[in-house]
């Protein structure tokens, strides 16, 4: 493509396209390294919330600073060719597939499945503290490489209604001068508990051991978030051959109905954390044994 912007961003080509922006494959003439860059697409210029969206994904994304969150390195607002202005976010390139892309292949390993999802709870637990909630913890939203997992697209993150998950009140996260407070930004309406991510995490790790929705095929995805759904299927029972029964309980606890009973994201982490490394121990021992036999 060729296109610069900035003077700086000269973009290559298009690598991933969503209902209100477009993602770039980059290369930063400054500094001479290659990311990717998120512009709003040029007919919602003039959509403020559409804008606003944008940004506030930026800010979130740039505050949780956790290594399985895509770095930003840079954020505002940039005049295109046409002279048209729009918000962007230069972001961490990243390589490897969206689970979803891997998870039509098949279910996944319990082992992989465990370490995918203590890695998404570890996210969602400092996004919580912060008083933010992702909103879209999907299969489409976690990308799977060679030696890492990142949890992307905050584009539908919002204020918690209360800190139920983070034990203090949320905060308003500030961006630069110029782009307002990420929240609250949202209609009432749009609101969100840190209970109703630890839902979906449920709903995902069921989805990665089983390779299969917990739900009745063709119910919209809508209808799932935050198990509000008023015919919802039955707490799943998970029988995977050699599943540890800490890892079903999680997910039958992550997928309660009433939101208080759910547990908070940063004790599924902890859950899941000691079951990975409890596994790992195990290898370790059996891998000494194998050597001295």
């Amino acid at each position: 493509m060729g296109t610069a912007i900035l003077r700086r961003y000269v973009l290559i080509g298009a690598i991933g396209q969503g209902g209100v922006s477009t993602v770039y494959h980059a290369v930063d003439t400054r500094r001479g390294r290659q990311l990717a860059v998120k512009i709003l697409a040029p007919m919602l210029a003039d959509d403020r919330h559409a804008c606003e969206n944008v940004r506030r994904e930026a800010i979130i994304t740039d505050r949780l600073r956790h290594p399985s969150v895509p770095r930003v390195f840079e954020y505002g607002d940039a005049p295109l060719p046409d002279g048209t202005v729009v918000p962007y976010v230069a972001l961490e390139l990243l390589s490897g597939v969206p689970l979803i892309d891997r998870l039509a292949e098949g279910p996944l390993s319990w082992p992989d499945a465990v370490r995918i999802a203590a890695t998404a709870a570890d996210v969602l637990a400092i996004a919580h503290r912060r008083g933010v909630v992702h909103r879209d913890l999907t299969s489409r939203n976690i990308m799977i490489g060679a030696d890492c997992i990142k949890i992307i697209d905050f584009g539908l993150a919002t204020a918690a209604v209360a800190a139920m998950d983070a034990g203090a009140r949320p905060r308003v996260l500030r961006g630069r001068p110029g782009w307002p407070g990420v929240v609250p930004t949202h209609p009432v309406t749009s609101a969100a508990w840190p209970a109703d991510d630890v839902y979906t995490l449920g709903v995902l790790l069921y989805e990665m051991v089983t390779g299969r929705s917990p739900y009745p095929s063709g119910m919209p995805p809508a209808e799932l978030f935050g198990g509000r759904f008023p015919r919802l299927a039955p707490t799943p029972v998970l029988a995977v051959p050699g599943l540890p029964r800490a890892v079903a309980d999680l997910v039958r606890a992550c997928m309660a109905k009433q939101p208080h009973a759910r547990p908070r994201s940063a004790e599924a982490a902890l859950a899941l954390w000691a079951v990975f490394d409890r596994l790992r121990t195990a290898d370790r021992f059996l891998g000494a044994d194998r050597a001295t036999a």
